[in-house]
């Protein structure tokens, strides 16, 4: 008797005990091991040697389990074939499988087909490489979620065992790169803390300094006035008694009254000439700079240095913005030296000739420069190494270390005149500036195109944000 899917086989006989067929049943168990592919059994090693001893069984081919072929699937709509081929046509991928009727005879007739067995190894050979690449591609993503744990480790921080000097283990807490970057913002805070503390004592001792002198000033005024009304309260007296006396006394008392007179009339111009000049005002105009320093008053002065090779623009420049008319060129022999009202900062601009003979002398106005204007011709492109020269010079000044610098590139009106963007790349300007606060601002002196622009520029770099419009 063979046993059902549990690849054993049984066998049993009666061995003549106990009379009237009642002889005991014994039964042995043999695990199968091998399978017969004609015979379709499964055979351990000892049966398969009883079973085919014959010369023809003998033949049967015996393989072992593992390679024990699948058994072959018959055709749906032949039942007695077996499917044996796989249809490779577009419009027969929904049902693929068929048998030789269907391939021959069937709605498969005359279609591109393959071998069953064949078109399968090449499913499982691209099976196989797709599960190389899985197992790949999932090996890439537990080392990447391995390195992301570690990363989150790192940045929390936690406890880690460590050991002491004599070989003691503990714990000890080991601070996260999130725990350092909150120290290294608390430090930096606390010392901006600091400096601002110290700031701002720094300002409200001049905010002091400057209400002290000036209610120093306007009681000494008030002290004035008292004074004056006290004198003039007297002329006054005194002109009212003269004019209660009897003539003769009044005759000899002109030139008194004369002198009186003149001393009230200058008395009275001065008061004249200190109302005109002396704006009383309660209010305190207050200017900061980017570094925190405060100015008291309703401008802010400002040092400018206008420097550039010859015939660039620069006194046009700065009688433009000084007067808002266009002068025709002249070459400045020495220097030009305007004040320019903007906003609540004044600009002393002084503009020094850029002859080649006088560029040499340029060093002698660095000094307090908190801003150097340098203006370049963008017409002429066969000068502008010259200036890319001039200006390589200049920024290696110690005087002006710390001064800003604004480039205009004039004469932009012009045709075949260099851009902003071209003369930026030509002078290599983010390479040459690099650690300085600087801006180049296109322009044309004539029409004072770009010139507003660039000094709003120098304004937002020298005094704080939100502060312009204080005073």
């Amino acid at each position: 008797v063979r046993g059902k899917g549990t690849g054993k086989r049984e066998s049993g006989w009666d061995n003549g005990r106990g009379g009237g067929g009642g002889g005991e049943f014994l039964i042995y168990c043999h695990t199968a091991s091998v399978y017969c592919t004609v015979c379709a059994t499964h055979l351990c090693t000892e049966c398969s040697q009883l079973t085919h001893s014959t010369r023809t069984l003998a033949k049967h081919r015996r393989v072992p389990l593992a390679d024990k072929p699948h058994e072959k699937t018959l055709c749906p709509q032949h039942q007695v074939h077996a499917i044996e081929f796989v249809c490779l046509e577009e419009v027969c991928q929904t049902g693929p499988l068929m048998c030789c009727v269907c391939k021959e005879y069937g709605k498969h007739q005359g279609h591109k087909h393959a071998v069953l067995e064949t078109e399968a190894n090449q499913i499982r050979a691209s099976i196989l490489d797709m599960a190389h690449c899985i197992r790949s591609f999932t090996e890439e993503v537990s080392d990447y979620s391995r390195k992301l744990v570690g990363i989150v480790q790192q940045i929390e921080g936690g406890e880690q065992i460590v050991e002491d000097g004599v070989g003691m283990a503990h714990t000890e807490h080991v601070p996260g790169t999130a725990e350092s970057a909150r120290s290294c913002v608390r430090a930096y805070f606390a010392d901006l803390h600091e400096t601002l503390c110290r700031q701002e004592e720094m300002a409200l001792s001049v905010v002091d300094a400057h209400v002290r002198e000036r209610l120093i000033w306007l009681r000494q005024q008030q002290e004035d006035m008292t004074i004056l009304l006290s004198q003039v309260s007297t002329a006054c007296l005194h002109c009212e008694k003269t004019l209660q006396q009897d003539d003769c006394r009044v005759v000899l008392s002109k030139q008194e009254i004369n002198l009186l007179l003149e001393t009230l009339q200058k008395q009275q111009h001065q008061f004249t000439e200190l109302a005109d000049h002396i704006q009383l005002d309660a209010g305190i105009p207050v200017t900061f700079t980017k570094d925190n320093r405060v100015h008291i008053g309703p401008k802010m002065e400002i040092r400018v240095v206008t420097l550039g090779l010859d015939g660039a623009g620069k006194t046009t420049i700065l009688f433009k913005l000084k007067q808002d008319e266009f002068m025709q060129p002249i070459p400045t022999i020495g220097f030009n030296v305007e004040t320019v009202e903007y906003k609540n900062l004044k600009f002393t601009i002084w503009d020094v000739g850029g002859k080649h003979k006088l560029r040499p002398l340029w060093k002698h106005y660095y000094l307090n420069t908190q801003a150097v204007v340098f203006v370049i011709d963008s017409c002429h492109r066969d000068r502008l190494m010259e200036a890319h020269s001039e200006l390589a010079k200049l920024l290696t000044e110690k005087e002006l270390r710390d001064a800003l610098l604004l480039i205009f590139a004039n004469k932009q009106d012009v045709p075949g005149a260099a851009s902003v963007e071209e003369m930026t790349e030509l002078l290599s300007l983010h390479k040459l500036c690099c650690g300085r606060s600087w801006h180049i601002q296109g322009c044309d002196a004539r029409s004072g195109m770009g010139l507003h622009e660039g000094l709003d520029w120098l304004s937002r770099q020298l005094v704080a944000a939100g502060v312009l419009d204080v005073a």
